[in-house]
């Protein structure tokens, strides 16, 4: 998609323009490169400060550990059915869209089989006309004083009085009463279904609410005390433990991906093979396997490094906490609304995209070159897999998939990879804040 090639992001009150591609971009400054390396030395220490400051947090909570971690619990576990809820409600949103495009498709058919049906009553009523002039008898007069297009559902006993042609006429106002009969109950169906489903939607979205309700009910609790606050504090530093221990992983978990997305396409051509005589359904199963070969060389093949500037992952945006602040080893930045797009800094190929759970939604990493990935969290379901190729400024995802940040946070992080040791570092240098 083609973005603004500035974007902006509003850092303590003052607008900094962010650094955007020429010829020998940003990424091409050594300098830049020089300031990474650095801090992923010092990631170290930031590791090290965190598992302290857990450490002291937990023996401060003394006794009162075990029932503030039933209560962390019992905050996540309603989380958790919040993002549920929240699934149900995009299935049925998805449901009822699916619906009203099936009904309005149906309305559409109603309205061409009545449009043809009047053109047979008209070729209808000419025919009896016509063999009223040629004084047929009887039982043309009977055929004549039909009401309705139902009345001349002609019996056999008339058939011999017309003619090969008109008996086709007549049969063919059979099938359409038919179908059109068939369309209404659908029609009927597909209205019952549609309201059936908004009115779970209703409740759904309702049962949200009172939830959600809840769980900000169990937060207020928690912040009443500071060991309440300590308790959350410890939840947030390990959660992001296990978020940076399972982007560690993401080698293991794409090497398993490769395998799997070979067998896919090895399967997909065999199958493509058995279909010789039918071209179309053989050259669908040929265009799965090729998007799965190219999702295999976007995980494969080496990537040079990126020489291009990086552009800003919102449209605008607050930070509203640097990297190593608290002990984190993200930017938190605000968007100018609940929901907004996020873009990828730069090219690059998707190596992860997942939920980390209902605290904290969806997400979603990009490799930009063979030493550098950026992380975006708090995302809702994105549309993207593991493979697919991303350009510098594409949309990779909304915000507001977590219960915990707030939907208009995004959390961004940058990776390092030097000769397979890892390191998370300030994203803002590569932004050229």
């Amino acid at each position: 998609m083609a973005r603004r090639p500035a974007l902006a992001l509003l850092l303590t009150g003052l607008l900094i323009a962010v650094t955007v591609g020429t010829p020998a971009g940003a990424q091409a400054d050594t300098s830049v490169r020089d300031r990474l390396e650095r801090q992923a030395s010092e990631y170290e220490d930031l590791l090290q400060e965190r598992r302290d400051e857990i450490a002291r947090i937990e023996e401060a909570l003394g006794d009162t550990r075990a029932t503030l971690e039933d209560r962390i619990a019992e905050r996540d576990a309603v989380s958790a059915l919040i993002a549920d809820l929240a699934a149900d409600e995009a299935a049925l949103e998805e449901r009822i869209a699916t619906l009203e495009a099936e009904r309005t498709e149906t309305e559409a058919r109603i309205a061409d089989e009545e449009a043809d049906l009047e053109l047979l009553r008209a070729r209808i009523e000419a025919l009896l006309v016509n063999l009223h002039r040629q004084r047929t008898g009887r039982q043309v007069n009977a055929l004549a004083g039909a009401e309705s297009l139902h009345d001349l559902r002609v019996q056999n006993r008339y058939l011999d009085l017309l003619s090969e042609q008109d008996v086709r006429l007549v049969r063919e106002v059979d099938a359409q009463l038919a179908v059109l009969n068939e369309l209404r109950a659908d029609l009927e169906r597909q209205l019952s279904e549609l309201e059936t489903n908004r009115a779970q939607l209703a409740e759904t979205r309702l049962q949200q609410e009172r939830t959600r309700a809840q769980l900000q009910t169990i937060i207020a609790e928690l912040n009443e005390t500071e060991e309440g606050q300590q308790a959350q504090r410890v939840a947030l530093l390990e959660a992001e433990q296990r978020l940076e221990a399972e982007l560690a992983d993401t080698q293991a978990r794409l090497q398993r991906e490769i395998a799997r997305l070979q067998e896919e396409e090895r399967r997909l051509r065999e199958e493509a093979q058995r279909f010789v005589e039918d071209r179309a359904r053989r050259e669908a199963l040929e265009a799965e396997a090729d998007e799965a070969r190219e999702r295999i060389l976007a995980l494969t093949s080496p990537q040079e490094p990126n020489t291009a500037g990086f552009v800003g992952p919102l449209d605008g945006g607050a930070l509203l906490s640097g990297y190593g602040e608290g002990n984190n080893s993200f930017v938190a930045l605000r968007a100018t609304e609940p929901g907004a797009a996020v873009y990828a800094v730069q090219a690059g190929v998707v190596i992860a995209a997942q939920s980390i759970g209902a605290n904290d939604g969806w997400m979603v990493a990009v490799r930009h070159d063979p030493e550098l990935a950026t992380v975006y969290t708090n995302l809702r379901e994105p549309p993207l897999q593991v493979g697919d190729r991303v350009q510098r400024g594409q949309i990779i995802g909304y915000l507001g998939g977590g219960t915990l940040p707030p939907p208009d946070v995004l959390r961004l992080y940058a990776r390092l990879n030097q000769g397979g040791r890892e390191a998370f570092v300030d994203p803002m240098p590569l932004l050229g804040l």
